[in-house]
């Protein structure tokens, strides 16, 4: 049996890897990509697109499989392979507190599997504040250094871009940069592998918690309760059961002090809830508010899905 690339996605918090994601599966390239990914909640998949839905599958008109990411990254590997062993490239979204490094390692030793490119996604208004930043700042850069490609997003008119470029280029000494509009889906496919260094680990661990509640919620609450979240909380996402819209779910994005609320797909036959989840670094102890949403699941030190 022919080896498969394996192709991981990287990078901090918030930079836009589920993005890209939706991107190269709506994509016409021509290729059957095995995706894992953490949910499928998170993956704007059209419905006319979906031939089929099994346990933990979900296959696609274009010859793609999504695969939901349990707790454990080999058993989802060993599901593509084994359920779709004619796959042209199997791809993994890291969580935005991996080391893609330690992902992509996965390739030199599973069977049926080669490494593939690592592309690191780093979001041009936070990078540099973020690699400052005592807690995260050397997870950040090491992020950088462990790429095959940094493929930079958000860039904005104010960015100057050559200065974006040497200075990624000081952490990441030769590594290749691209601007996300530049960037089509079929060079992800094309992003020759290095031999990467061993993982240097940064001594940063992060905990999140979850709020879920079945009842529908007014959206000026909902935008209320974001407000008064603490500046600690890196990355915020997750559904809304709006009582003002109660056919459609609710997307709820932040990154920072960024935080978005926008219409998404119908609710069809998933049950209807509100699901939030909110990210820090351990180091630092966030003060939630009181009020409308309550605690599911308690803290989860030390995070380490991939």
């Amino acid at each position: 049996m022919a080896e498969v690339p394996f192709i991981v996605i990287g990078g901090y918090l918030g930079a836009g890897k589920t993005t890209l994601i939706n991107r190269i599966l709506g994509d016409d390239h021509g290729l059957r990509v095995g995706v894992l990914v953490n949910d499928f909640g998170d993956i704007n998949i059209d419905a006319k697109l979906i031939q089929g839905q099994d346990g933990p599958l979900i296959s696609l008109a274009n010859g793609c499989v999504c695969c939901r990411l349990g707790n454990e990254l080999g058993s989802g590997i060993e599901t593509l392979l084994n359920v779709a062993p004619t796959l042209d490239a199997v791809l993994v979204e890291t969580s935005g507190v991996a080391y893609p490094a330690k992902i992509a390692s996965y390739a030199k030793t599973w069977p049926g599997l080669a490494p593939g490119g690592t592309l690191v996604m780093a979001d041009a208004n936070r990078i540099q504040h973020l690699a400052l930043d005592k807690f995260v700042g050397p997870l950040v850069i090491e992020q950088l250094r462990q790429a095959d490609r940094v493929l930079v997003t958000k860039l904005e008119k104010d960015n100057d871009w050559p200065s974006v470029q040497r200075w990624i280029n000081a952490q990441a000494p030769d590594v290749s940069i691209m601007q996300s509009h530049e960037f089509a889906s079929q060079l992800l496919f094309e992003i020759p592998a290095s031999n990467h260094s061993p993982v240097v680990s940064a001594d940063v661990t992060f905990e999140a918690k979850t709020f879920t509640t079945s009842d529908s919620l007014d959206l000026d609450d909902i935008e209320s309760w974001l407000v008064s979240l603490p500046p600690e909380i890196h990355r915020i996402k997750g559904i809304f059961y709006n009582a003002g819209d109660p056919k459609h779910r609710w997307v709820i994005q932040g990154v920072g002090r960024q935080r978005t609320i926008s219409t998404g797909e119908a609710w069809g036959k998933s049950p209807k809830q509100t699901e939030i989840v909110v990210i820090w670094p351990t180091s630092l102890t966030p003060k939630f508010p009181d009020g409308i949403l309550e605690d599911s699941t308690g803290l989860q030190p030390n995070r380490k899905s991939p």
